[in-house]
C-alpha cells in the first residue's frame, strides 16, 4: 500500500492522464509535453529506498520509468519493487504495459479514461493543460524553491503531498507525508532533449498479457 499511493501522486499524472483520444490523426498530433524528450534519474529516500529513471519522449506520447526500490511499510516485512512501466500513444489509444523484471513477466492494458480527458485538452499548449488539470484536481501552488540547481514550482497535490515542476514541466521532486509515512523523490540527474535511453521504453524478452 505505501509504494501504490506514493506512486500514483509522484508520477507525473498530467502525463499519464492526457494521453488518449478515438481521432488517432489528432491524438497524434497533440503535444502532451513541452520538451521533445526527457530523462531523469532519481533517488528515493523514506519509508521507501532506492532508484527511479524516467523517460518522456514524443512530446509526451511516450513514457517510461524504472524503478528498483524496498518499501518499509510500518507493519509486516520490507517489499521489494522491481519493476519496468511503459505508456504509449498507439492508434489514438493510450497502452500502459507493467513488467515485474524479477520474473521479467508483465501486462498490458488500454486506459478507458484517456479520451473523456483528451477532450479537454485537445488542441491546448501543454503549460495550460497542466495547470487546469492540476487545479481542477485540487492542487494548489504554494511556492518555489530550487531541486537540484533547477528552479521549480511547489505543488500541494493532495493530503500530505507535493511535487515540484520547471517551467518546462519536469518533475524534480516529490514528497508524501502522512503521520508514520514519509517518502521523498529527487531528481539528481537531468537531461534534455535527448534520445530514447537503451532498452528502458522496451518490452525486450518479457511475457506480457493483456
Amino acid at each position: 500500500m505505501l509504494n501504490f499511493n506514493f506512486k500514483y501522486i509522484t508520477v507525473p499524472f498530467f502525463l499519464i492522464a492526457v494521453c488518449g483520444v478515438h481521432n488517432s490523426g489528432s491524438a497524434q498530433e497533440q503535444k502532451y509535453h513541452p520538451l521533445q524528450s526527457y530523462e531523469v534519474k532519481y533517488k528515493i529516500e523514506g519509508n521507501s529506498t532506492g532508484q527511479k529513471t524516467e523517460y518522456s519522449g514524443d512530446w509526451g506520447r511516450t513514457l517510461c520509468w524504472v524503478e528498483v526500490s524496498e518499501a518499509k511499510l510500518p507493519e509486516g516485512p520490507p517489499v521489494k519493487i522491481n519493476e519496468k512501466v511503459i505508456t504509449k500513444i498507439d492508434d489514438g489509444e493510450q497502452w500502459i504495459v507493467k513488467i515485474n523484471l524479477a520474473d521479467n513477466t508483465g501486462t498490458r492494458v488500454k486506459n478507458p479514461m484517456f479520451p473523456e480527458i483528451y477532450k479537454r485538452i485537445k488542441g491546448k499548449d501543454p503549460k495550460v493543460f497542466t495547470t487546469e488539470f492540476m487545479t481542477n484536481a485540487g492542487a494548489k501552488k504554494v511556492g518555489e524553491k530550487t531541486v537540484a540547481g533547477e528552479k521549480c514550482s511547489e505543488w500541494e497535490i493532495g493530503k500530505g503531498a507535493r511535487t515540484c515542476l520547471t517551467d518546462d514541466l519536469i518533475r524534480v521532486e516529490s514528497s508524501l507525508v502522512l503521520e508514520n509515512l514519509s517518502v521523498k523523490e529527487t531528481a539528481v540527474e537531468i537531461k534534455r532533449n535527448v534520445p530514447n535511453p537503451p532498452d528502458i521504453c522496451s518490452t525486450g524478452s518479457a511475457v506480457i498479457t493483456e
